[in-house]
Protein backbone atom coordinates (compact mmCIF):
# COMPACT_ATOMS: atom_id res chain seq x y z
CA UNK A 1 0.00 0.00 0.00
CA UNK A 2 1.28 3.46 -0.83
CA UNK A 3 1.86 5.42 2.34
CA UNK A 4 3.10 8.81 1.22
CA UNK A 5 4.28 10.78 -1.78
CA UNK A 6 6.72 13.65 -1.91
CA UNK A 7 9.10 15.41 -4.27
CA UNK A 8 12.86 15.28 -3.84
CA UNK A 9 16.04 15.60 -5.88
CA UNK A 10 16.79 17.63 -8.96
CA UNK A 11 17.86 17.16 -12.57
CA UNK A 12 20.03 19.42 -14.67
CA UNK A 13 19.82 19.18 -18.45
CA UNK A 14 20.45 22.03 -20.87
CA UNK A 15 19.91 24.45 -17.97
CA UNK A 16 16.46 23.06 -17.07
CA UNK A 17 15.49 21.79 -13.60
CA UNK A 18 13.17 18.86 -12.93
CA UNK A 19 11.85 17.27 -9.74
CA UNK A 20 12.02 13.53 -9.06
CA UNK A 21 8.78 12.07 -7.74
CA UNK A 22 9.31 9.52 -4.95
CA UNK A 23 6.62 7.16 -3.70
CA UNK A 24 7.10 5.31 -0.42
CA UNK A 25 5.64 1.81 -0.10
CA UNK A 26 7.10 0.74 3.23
CA UNK A 27 7.27 2.76 6.47
CA UNK A 28 10.45 1.00 7.65
CA UNK A 29 13.03 3.82 7.86
CA UNK A 30 16.06 3.67 5.60
CA UNK A 31 18.56 6.44 5.04
CA UNK A 32 19.90 6.09 1.52
CA UNK A 33 19.99 7.59 -1.94
CA UNK A 34 19.92 6.69 -5.59
CA UNK A 35 20.60 8.25 -8.94
CA UNK A 36 19.72 8.05 -12.62
CA UNK A 37 21.71 9.39 -15.55
CA UNK A 38 20.86 9.52 -19.24
CA UNK A 39 23.29 10.13 -22.09
CA UNK A 40 21.96 10.69 -25.59
CA UNK A 41 24.72 10.11 -28.11
CA UNK A 42 28.02 11.57 -26.95
CA UNK A 43 27.00 15.08 -25.91
CA UNK A 44 23.56 15.46 -24.32
CA UNK A 45 23.45 14.10 -20.78
CA UNK A 46 21.37 14.48 -17.63
CA UNK A 47 21.59 13.19 -14.08
CA UNK A 48 19.10 13.07 -11.22
CA UNK A 49 19.57 12.11 -7.59
CA UNK A 50 16.90 11.18 -5.07
CA UNK A 51 16.56 10.05 -1.47
CA UNK A 52 15.58 6.52 -0.42
CA UNK A 53 13.76 7.10 2.88
CA UNK A 54 12.24 3.65 3.31
CA UNK A 55 12.85 -0.02 2.62
CA UNK A 56 10.68 -0.15 -0.50
CA UNK A 57 9.52 2.55 -2.85
CA UNK A 58 9.78 4.04 -6.32
CA UNK A 59 11.06 7.11 -8.13
CA UNK A 60 10.06 8.74 -11.39
CA UNK A 61 12.25 11.17 -13.29
CA UNK A 62 11.18 14.71 -14.03
CA UNK A 63 11.83 14.42 -17.75
CA UNK A 64 9.01 13.44 -20.10
CA UNK A 65 8.60 12.07 -23.60
CA UNK A 66 7.07 15.36 -24.67
CA UNK A 67 9.78 17.62 -23.23
CA UNK A 68 13.01 15.63 -23.67
CA UNK A 69 12.09 12.53 -25.65
CA UNK A 70 12.53 10.04 -22.81
CA UNK A 71 11.30 9.17 -19.32
CA UNK A 72 12.42 6.73 -16.63
CA UNK A 73 11.14 5.04 -13.49
CA UNK A 74 12.62 2.92 -10.70
CA UNK A 75 11.32 0.76 -7.88
CA UNK A 76 13.40 -0.83 -5.16
CA UNK A 77 13.64 -3.08 -2.16
CA UNK A 78 16.91 -2.39 -0.37
CA UNK A 79 17.19 -6.10 0.60
CA UNK A 80 18.08 -5.72 -2.46
CA UNK A 81 16.16 -5.56 -5.75
CA UNK A 82 16.26 -2.76 -8.32
CA UNK A 83 13.63 -2.63 -11.09
CA UNK A 84 13.88 0.01 -13.80
CA UNK A 85 12.00 1.26 -16.86
CA UNK A 86 12.97 3.62 -19.65
CA UNK A 87 10.93 4.86 -22.61
CA UNK A 88 12.25 6.90 -25.53
CA UNK A 89 11.20 8.36 -28.87
CA UNK A 90 14.77 9.49 -29.68
CA UNK A 91 16.97 7.75 -32.25
CA UNK A 92 20.64 6.95 -31.83
CA UNK A 93 22.97 5.68 -29.13
CA UNK A 94 21.71 6.00 -25.54
CA UNK A 95 23.35 5.10 -22.23
CA UNK A 96 21.44 4.98 -18.95
CA UNK A 97 22.76 4.31 -15.45
CA UNK A 98 20.65 3.52 -12.39
CA UNK A 99 21.98 2.87 -8.87
CA UNK A 100 20.66 2.65 -5.29
CA UNK A 101 21.96 2.24 -1.76
CA UNK A 102 21.21 -1.18 -0.28
CA UNK A 103 21.48 -3.04 3.02
CA UNK A 104 25.08 -4.33 3.34
CA UNK A 105 25.52 -8.11 3.48
CA UNK A 106 27.73 -10.89 2.10
CA UNK A 107 26.17 -11.09 -1.39
CA UNK A 108 27.50 -13.64 -3.88
CA UNK A 109 24.61 -14.54 -6.22
CA UNK A 110 23.04 -12.44 -8.97
CA UNK A 111 20.06 -12.43 -11.32
CA UNK A 112 19.69 -9.73 -13.97
CA UNK A 113 16.98 -9.56 -16.62
CA UNK A 114 15.82 -7.02 -19.20
CA UNK A 115 13.58 -6.65 -22.22
CA UNK A 116 11.99 -4.18 -24.61
CA UNK A 117 8.76 -3.41 -26.44
CA UNK A 118 9.24 -1.67 -29.77
CA UNK A 119 6.31 0.03 -31.49
CA UNK A 120 6.57 1.25 -35.07
CA UNK A 121 3.83 3.15 -36.85
CA UNK A 122 2.51 1.80 -40.12
CA UNK A 123 3.54 4.96 -41.97
CA UNK A 124 7.14 4.97 -40.67
CA UNK A 125 10.22 3.29 -42.13
CA UNK A 126 9.97 0.69 -39.42
CA UNK A 127 11.38 0.96 -35.90
CA UNK A 128 14.54 -0.81 -34.75
CA UNK A 129 16.91 -1.47 -31.87
CA UNK A 130 20.39 -2.99 -31.78
CA UNK A 131 23.29 -3.57 -29.38
CA UNK A 132 20.96 -3.66 -26.36
CA UNK A 133 23.08 -4.68 -23.36
CA UNK A 134 22.80 -4.36 -19.59
CA UNK A 135 25.81 -4.56 -17.25
CA UNK A 136 25.60 -5.08 -13.49
CA UNK A 137 27.84 -3.36 -10.93
CA UNK A 138 28.11 -4.70 -7.36
CA UNK A 139 29.22 -2.50 -5.67
CA UNK A 140 28.32 0.37 -7.99
CA UNK A 141 30.18 1.87 -9.80
CA UNK A 142 33.54 0.26 -9.11
CA UNK A 143 32.97 -3.48 -9.51
CA UNK A 144 31.63 -4.79 -12.82
CA UNK A 145 30.12 -8.30 -12.51
CA UNK A 146 30.48 -10.00 -15.93
CA UNK A 147 28.17 -12.92 -15.03
CA UNK A 148 25.40 -10.33 -14.71
CA UNK A 149 25.65 -9.31 -18.38
CA UNK A 150 22.53 -9.28 -20.53
CA UNK A 151 22.40 -9.09 -24.31
CA UNK A 152 18.92 -8.82 -25.85
CA UNK A 153 18.52 -9.60 -29.58
CA UNK A 154 17.86 -6.58 -31.78
CA UNK A 155 15.37 -6.08 -34.58
CA UNK A 156 14.71 -3.65 -37.45
CA UNK A 157 11.86 -2.57 -39.73
CA UNK A 158 9.14 -3.09 -37.11
CA UNK A 159 5.68 -1.82 -38.04
CA UNK A 160 3.45 -2.78 -35.19
CA UNK A 161 4.75 -4.16 -31.89
CA UNK A 162 7.74 -6.37 -31.15
CA UNK A 163 8.71 -7.64 -27.69
CA UNK A 164 11.95 -9.38 -26.68
CA UNK A 165 13.62 -10.25 -23.36
CA UNK A 166 16.60 -12.08 -21.91
CA UNK A 167 18.59 -12.60 -18.72
CA UNK A 168 22.15 -13.24 -17.61
CA UNK A 169 21.70 -17.00 -18.08
CA UNK A 170 20.34 -16.60 -21.65
CA UNK A 171 17.05 -18.19 -20.66
CA UNK A 172 14.69 -15.47 -21.85
CA UNK A 173 14.27 -13.80 -18.48
CA UNK A 174 13.44 -16.87 -16.36
CA UNK A 175 16.84 -18.26 -15.42
CA UNK A 176 18.16 -19.00 -11.92
CA UNK A 177 20.56 -16.94 -9.82
CA UNK A 178 24.20 -17.40 -10.78
CA UNK A 179 27.19 -17.24 -8.46
CA UNK A 180 29.71 -14.42 -8.48
CA UNK A 181 32.52 -13.95 -6.06
CA UNK A 182 34.15 -13.53 -3.80
CA UNK A 183 31.23 -12.37 -1.67
CA UNK A 184 30.92 -8.62 -1.32
CA UNK A 185 29.41 -6.34 1.32
CA UNK A 186 28.37 -3.39 -0.88
CA UNK A 187 26.64 -0.14 -0.07
CA UNK A 188 25.34 0.30 -3.63
CA UNK A 189 24.37 -1.70 -6.68
CA UNK A 190 23.41 -0.58 -10.16
CA UNK A 191 23.15 -1.19 -13.89
CA UNK A 192 24.39 0.40 -17.10
CA UNK A 193 22.06 0.10 -20.09
CA UNK A 194 23.20 0.82 -23.64
CA UNK A 195 21.42 0.49 -26.99
CA UNK A 196 20.97 2.12 -30.37
CA UNK A 197 17.46 3.04 -31.44
CA UNK A 198 16.16 3.67 -34.95
CA UNK A 199 12.89 5.56 -34.50
CA UNK A 200 10.79 7.70 -36.83
CA UNK A 201 8.06 10.14 -35.85
CA UNK A 202 5.38 8.24 -33.94
CA UNK A 203 7.63 5.26 -33.06
CA UNK A 204 8.38 4.39 -29.44
CA UNK A 205 10.75 2.12 -27.55
CA UNK A 206 10.11 0.98 -23.96
CA UNK A 207 12.71 -0.99 -21.96
CA UNK A 208 12.62 -2.51 -18.50
CA UNK A 209 14.66 -4.79 -16.28
CA UNK A 210 15.34 -6.07 -12.78
CA UNK A 211 18.59 -6.64 -10.93
CA UNK A 212 18.54 -8.80 -7.78
CA UNK A 213 21.42 -10.04 -5.64
CA UNK A 214 21.43 -12.39 -2.66
CA UNK A 215 23.71 -14.49 -0.49
CA UNK A 216 23.84 -18.26 -0.28
CA UNK A 217 21.53 -19.63 2.39
CA UNK A 218 23.18 -21.76 5.11
CA UNK A 219 23.18 -25.42 4.02
CA UNK A 220 20.25 -27.45 5.36
CA UNK A 221 21.28 -30.90 6.69
CA UNK A 222 19.85 -33.87 4.82
CA UNK A 223 17.53 -36.23 6.77
CA UNK A 224 20.33 -38.78 6.94
CA UNK A 225 22.58 -36.13 8.49
CA UNK A 226 19.94 -35.44 11.15
CA UNK A 227 19.96 -39.18 11.92
CA UNK A 228 23.73 -39.23 12.35
CA UNK A 229 23.57 -36.19 14.63
CA UNK A 230 20.88 -37.89 16.74
CA UNK A 231 22.91 -41.10 17.00
CA UNK A 232 25.99 -39.14 18.05
CA UNK A 233 24.03 -37.34 20.77
CA UNK A 234 22.69 -40.65 22.09
CA UNK A 235 26.22 -42.09 22.17
CA UNK A 236 27.51 -39.07 24.07
CA UNK A 237 24.66 -39.44 26.55
CA UNK A 238 25.49 -43.10 27.12
CA UNK A 239 29.17 -42.27 27.74
CA UNK A 240 28.21 -39.56 30.20
CA UNK A 241 25.97 -41.98 32.14
CA UNK A 242 28.74 -44.56 32.40
CA UNK A 243 31.09 -41.96 33.85
CA UNK A 244 28.50 -40.75 36.36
Amino acid sequence: MKITNFLAGAMLMTSSMFAVTITTYDSTPFSGSGSASVKLGSTASASETFSIPSKTGSAKGGSSLKSNGYEWGLSWNVDPTLSWSYTTVVSGLQTINFEIDIVPDAYNRIFNSAGYTLTGTKNSKGAGIKNFTVKAYVPYPGTYVPVGDISVPGVSGVKGTKTESNDNTNNGGIGPFVAFGPSVNPLKMGVEITFEAALSAGDQLSLNGTLTIEKDAPPVPEPATFGLIGAALLALGAVARRRA
